[in-house]
């Protein structure tokens, strides 16, 4: 049985004070409000030889972090929301922001005040060795890999974090929770995990990994004796450029109707989480027992998948290009559509895809914040997985409705449009446009993200990096896989599926049993 055991905890801050400030987060970041936190874990294997025997983990990572820390101080302050529809009882901070930003519902981050929170740093030990969590022979020997038997719970920081929606409170020793936490483990090995969680509305997976990295500069920097050139870390933390994207005058009185009316057209769903009737909840995965595997696809596989429907379609010479992504989550989904025994359905089932923005919207990597939305890509399970259709056809034809559906979306005016609405919602948190069930698949992808790119100059490989979702039935998360060198990062690849891809896939118990025995999953 593994142990892990907690060393210390404490709360950390930039070495260097910040002027203390008040931010609205952008329209995106608000309807993240009550999202899961953003959650990864790294696996580092042991240390190769070139640290002394008196170096002390542990306050290297401690100070390091101090220095990261200097350029995201909105991840050490507070995360508050406008909870008032009178102007007349607004905090005395929300005052100067634009009137779109004192909305009910609308998200802001405060910092450099006495009350700041804090990071907090935990660290632990485990009697677990990266091996067990996760064996060097996985993506050869078990290309079917049941999560479940391996958790890597006890590596995540357990404690809650605080939320921009619901009141908080301080703890025994009167301090306020966090918005962010990590945790960094020892194993018996000699390696070490590190596991981190943020609130939503500050930060998607771009931006947690776009932090490590950064940490990771610093961290070389220091172990160089900082003598060298300074690391540029340079972060953009300006939620306002996105909201600038949005069509019409969202500071106004009343939503533009063009705008509105364009919406409608958009590959969007449109839930209210807030009503649960009828047979709504019959739905929701967490009735059920769910299991959790991660498919590996080797580069073989996934070209196999790819070259057989990216050549074009003899029907549609017009058709757009297909992605290595969009044939593997094709292949993905028709997968699963026929583990739950819907390829003869003729009834819509849903692929409610995270949809980053900021390629679309000329952002760069460095852009941190969570501009991210759900689009619904749809067709019937019949055309997603009937055995009538031949499979390279039926696999194209899954590909392509992917593929236009994206191109539909990344304009940016469709973008425009749907932040336009956003801003005059009652409550962005309110309106969900992703659900879980049977008829229905939530897929994230951490693809080109560069999560084995993080470098601490340790000369420690990275075994595995995993992101931690919600265990519902329908939760996807599409990933890179580990380099099959263990001294090359994602950053030396020509393409992000030199190494395969890892799927984690959670569903119904009873329809992972039908998936894992599916001949066709594993080409």
């Amino acid at each position: 049985m593994v142990e892990t055991t907690v060393i210390q905890s404490e709360r950390l801050f930039p070495s260097i004070k910040p002027i203390e400030r008040a931010v609205p987060l952008s329209l995106l970041d608000a309807t993240t409000a009550d999202f899961s936190s953003t959650t990864a874990i790294w696996l580092f294997e042991r240390p190769d030889g070139v640290l002394e025997d008196e170096f002390d983990l542990f306050d290297h990572f401690r100070r390091s972090l101090h220095a990261t820390l200097n350029h995201y101080p909105q991840w050490t302050g507070l995360l508050k929301s406008i909870t008032t529809l009178d102007s007349a009882r607004l905090e005395k901070e929300t005052l100067r922001f634009p009137q779109h930003a004192r909305r009910f519902g609308r998200v802001y981050a405060h910092y450099g005040s006495p009350q700041d929170p804090g990071v907090e740093f935990i660290t632990a030990t485990s009697t677990a060795t990266i091996e067990t969590l996760c064996p060097a022979s996985r993506t050869k020997e078990e290309p079917l890999f049941d999560r479940q038997k391996v958790r890597l719970d006890s590596l995540i920081p357990s404690g809650r974090l605080a939320s921009a929606i619901t009141a908080v409170k301080k703890d025994a020793a009167g301090v306020l929770p966090p918005v962010f936490v990590i945790q960094l483990t020892k194993t018996a090995c000699g390696g070490f995990a590190l596991g981190a969680k943020i609130a939503h509305p500050l930060a998607d997976i771009q931006s947690l990994a776009y932090f490590v990295k950064d940490w990771a500069k610093i961290s070389r920097w220091h172990l160089g004796g900082s003598s060298g050139l300074k690391p540029i870390v340079q972060p953009i933390f300006e939620p306002e450029r996105l909201d600038s994207m949005a069509i019409g005058n969202i500071n106004g009185e009343d939503a533009n109707p063009e705008a509105l009316e364009r919406i409608k057209s958009l590959p969007l769903h449109r839930y209210d989480c807030t009503r649960r009737q009828g047979d709504a909840m019959d739905g929701m995965g967490f009735r059920r027992p769910v299991s959790h595997y991660t498919v590996h696809l080797t580069r073989d596989q996934v070209e196999t998948i790819w070259n057989k429907i990216s050549n074009g379609d003899p029907k549609n010479p017009t058709a757009e290009r297909i992605s290595r992504h969009d044939a593997v989550l094709a292949h993905i989904w028709s997968c699963i559509t026929r583990a739950r025994k819907q390829q003869e359905d003729t009834g819509l089932v849903h692929c409610n895809l995270t949809y980053g923005t900021r390629p679309a919207l000329h952002f760069g990597d460095d852009f941190i914040g969570s501009p991210t939305m759900n689009i619904n890509i749809e067709m019937s399970g019949k055309e997603l997985a009937s055995a009538e259709i031949a499979e390279e056809q039926r696999t194209r034809d899954v590909a392509q409705c992917i593929r236009k559906t994206i191109s539909q979306m990344s304009q940016p005016g469709a973008i425009g449009a749907h932040l336009h609405s956003v801003a005059f919602e009652k409550a962005p948190q309110r309106i969900w446009q992703a659900f879980l069930g049977s008829r229905h698949l939530i897929v994230t992808s951490w693809a080109r993200v560069g999560i084995y790119d993080v470098d601490f100059g340790l000369n420690t490989p990275i075994r595995f990096a995993e992101g931690v979702i919600p265990d519902l039935d329908g939760d996807v998360l599409i990933k890179d896989a580990p380099p099959l060198d263990r001294m090359k990062k994602s950053s030396d690849r020509s393409a992000w599926t030199d190494d395969g891809v890892d799927v984690s896939i959670h569903i119904r118990a009873e329809d992972m049993d039908r998936l894992i025995r599916d001949p066709l999953l594993l080409p």
